[in-house]
C-alpha cells in the first residue's frame, strides 16, 4: 500500500453560511485538522447567504455537524412541507409540490400510472390531492412524519425554512465552540507554486495564510478559485431568470408552506420567517427594468444579478470552490444551500491526500457537476409550455431550448410516464411526477402493468384515498400552535 501524506490544514475563504458550514463540517469530520476561517467582507451577490429555503437533505448535514432540529428552531427556523405554485398554468389553478410518496401501493404498478389511467377515464382529483404533505401544505398545517408505517402521516419528508441571519449566527457560535480559528481580512493576492498549486494567501493587512487545502466559499466572484482559470459552463440558454429583486414585508403567522406565484414579468415568492416575511421577484433584465420590477414588488429593496451556471472543475489542484463559487442558480427549487452542503459532505467523503491526486478530484468534480445539472434540469422543467400566455417572460420561457438530459427525461415521461435513471439526483421520482403532472404533462401511452387492474376498482380506491387524505388537516392544530407546542417541549 502506498503511503500518502494526509491533509492536515484547511483555510476557508469566506465566513458566510457556506464558509461556516464547510469549516464546521471539516473540523467535525477530521479531529486534529487545523481549520482557519478567513472572515472576508460579504459578497452581496451570494444567494446562499440570503435565502431561507432548504431541501429535506439538510437533516443529514446537521446530523453530521451535531445540530439538532430543536437547536435550529431556537435559531428561528420553521418547517417547510411544501410549495404552492399559483398561476403557473393556463387555468391558473394552484398545485402544491411536496416530498414523499403518494398513497403507497394500491395495486400492481406505480401509483402515478393508476392516477393517469383514472384521469384518462374521467374526472379525478388533482395529483397533489393524494399527497399527504401537499394536502397539509395546502391547509397550512404540519405534523412530523409518524414512525408507524400504517399511519397516513408516514412516508414523507420535510425541509426547514431558515432565518439566514440567525442560522449564520448559530454556525458561527458552533465554530467557536469547537475551536475554529477565525481571522478577519480581505484577500489581496495569491501565491502559487510552480506546479500550479496555491502556496499561500496574502491578506490586505499583510498577514499570510497557508494550508494544505483551500476552500473558496466567498461567493460567485470566487476570487481564489478564479485565479486558477476562468472556466464556467453558462446556463442562461436554458434558464430565463437573470435578475432577482429581494425585499422584506411585515411578519405573518408562521406557515409551513412557501408561495410561488407566476406574474407576467416572471415569478415572485413569499417565505414567512418568525419576525418578517421574505419576498422576491425573479425576472429577465432585458424584458423588465429594475424600476419596473420595484413597481411590481414594492417591498423589494435589493437587486441581485444572477448568472446561472456551474464551474466544471470546482476542485482544481488544492483549491475547492463551494456554494455560489461553484454553482449559481436562482431560488426556484430551494436547492442553493442543498447543493453547497452536498458538495461539502462529498468533499469530506472523497477527501484525497495532500497531493490532491487528479483521479480523485476528477471523481469529485464529475459527481458535483452531475448533481448541479440535474437541479438545473428540474428548474428548467418549471418553464414547460402550459398554455399560459400572459407575459413576455412566459412566452419566451416556453420556447427556450432544453439541455439534452432534460429533453431525454421529458421524452421518456411524455411517452409512457417513466423517468430515466440519472446519478446524483437531488429530486426523486415523486418530485418529478408532482411537477410534470402539476404542469399538465400527460403521457401518451398507458402503462400495461397499471392497466391490468379493473378501472372501476382503481377509481373507487382513489376516491376513498382522496377523501381520507382531505380529512387529515382538520385533525391537526394550526401550525403556529404546533410550533409553540414543540418549543415548549411537549
Amino acid at each position: 500500500m502506498t503511503s500518502r501524506a494526509p491533509i492536515a490544514s484547511v483555510a476557508v475563504l469566506g465566513a458566510g453560511i457556506v464558509g461556516l458550514s464547510a469549516a464546521v463540517a471539516f473540523a467535525r469530520a477530521l479531529p486534529g485538522l487545523m481549520v482557519t476561517l478567513i472572515d472576508t467582507p460579504d459578497d452581496p451577490m451570494a444567494l446562499v447567504d440570503r435565502l431561507p429555503g432548504t431541501l429535506s437533505s439538510i437533516t443529514e448535514f446537521h446530523d453530521r455537524i451535531g445540530l439538532r432540529e430543536r437547536d435550529l428552531l431556537a435559531a428561528g427556523a420553521t418547517h417547510r412541507i411544501g410549495t404552492r405554485l399559483s398561476d403557473w398554468t393556463a387555468d391558473g389553478a394552484p398545485f402544491v409540490l411536496a416530498h414523499g410518496e403518494r398513497s403507497g401501493t394500491i395495486a400492481p404498478g406505480a401509483f402515478h400510472q393508476h392516477w393517469l389511467n383514472a384521469r384518462r377515464a374521467g374526472k379525478i382529483a388533482g395529483f397533489d390531492a393524494f399527497s399527504v404533505p401537499a394536502v397539509l401544505a395546502s391547509a397550512d398545517k404540519f405534523v412530523h412524519p409518524s414512525d408507524d408505517t400504517n399511519s397516513p402521516t408516514s412516508g414523507f419528508d420535510y425541509a426547514l425554512r431558515l432565518d439566514p441571519r440567525r442560522y449564520r449566527d448559530l454556525l458561527h457560535a458552533l465554530s467557536r465552540h469547537i475551536g475554529i480559528l477565525s481571522v478577519s481580512g480581505a484577500l489581496a493576492s495569491v501565491e502559487r507554486s510552480p506546479d500550479g498549486r496555491v502556496a499561500l494567501l496574502m491578506l490586505t493587512d499583510g498577514r499570510r495564510v497557508s494550508a494544505d487545502l483551500y476552500l473558496d466559499c466567498s461567493g460567485p466572484a470566487a476570487p481564489l478559485r478564479s485565479t486558477l482559470d476562468a472556466q464556467w459552463d453558462d446556463w442562461q440558454t436554458w434558464l430565463p431568470v437573470d435578475r432577482l429583486l429581494l425585499g422584506t414585508a411585515t411578519a405573518q403567522a408562521p406557515t409551513p408552506t412557501d408561495e410561488l406565484i407566476a406574474v407576467p414579468a416572471g415569478w415572485r415568492f413569499t417565505s414567512v420567517l418568525r419576525d418578517r416575511t421574505l419576498t422576491g421577484l425573479s425576472f429577465a433584465a432585458d424584458q423588465t427594468s429594475d424600476s419596473s420590477a420595484r413597481r411590481i414588488l414594492p417591498a423589494g429593496k435589493t437587486i441581485i444579478p444572477i448568472a446561472p451556471g456551474v464551474r466544471t472543475e470546482p476542485w482544481k489542484h488544492n483549491v475547492l470552490a463551494l456554494g455560489d463559487a461553484a454553482v449559481v442558480l436562482d431560488p426556484l427549487a430551494n436547492a442553493n444551500l442543498h447543493l453547497a452542503h452536498a458538495a461539502i459532505l462529498r468533499a469530506i467523503d472523497l477527501l484525497p491526500g495532500r497531493d490532491c491526486a487528479l483521479t480523485e478530484l476528477a471523481e469529485y468534480n464529475a459527481q458535483s457537476v452531475r448533481q448541479a445539472e440535474r437541479v438545473r434540469d428540474y428548474q428548467a422543467a418549471h418553464y414547460l409550455p402550459t398554455g399560459r400566455t400572459r407575459g413576455a417572460f412566459w412566452k419566451r420561457a416556453s420556447r427556450l431550448p432544453r439541455p439534452d438530459s432534460l429533453t431525454h427525461t421529458l421524452e421518456q415521461f411524455a411517452h409512457r410516464g417513466r423517468l430515466p435513471f440519472y446519478e446524483d439526483e437531488s429530486f426523486d421520482k415523486d418530485d418529478w411526477h408532482g411537477l410534470l403532472l402539476g404542469l399538465g404533462m400527460m403521457p401518451h401511452i398507458a402503462d400495461p402493468i397499471a392497466s391490468a387492474t379493473a378501472p372501476g376498482t382503481i377509481a373507487a380506491t382513489l376516491k376513498r384515498l382522496a377523501e381520507a387524505t382531505a380529512a387529515l388537516p382538520a385533525r391537526l392544530p394550526p401550525y403556529p400552535a404546533y410550533l409553540a407546542q414543540l418549543e415548549r417541549g411537549q
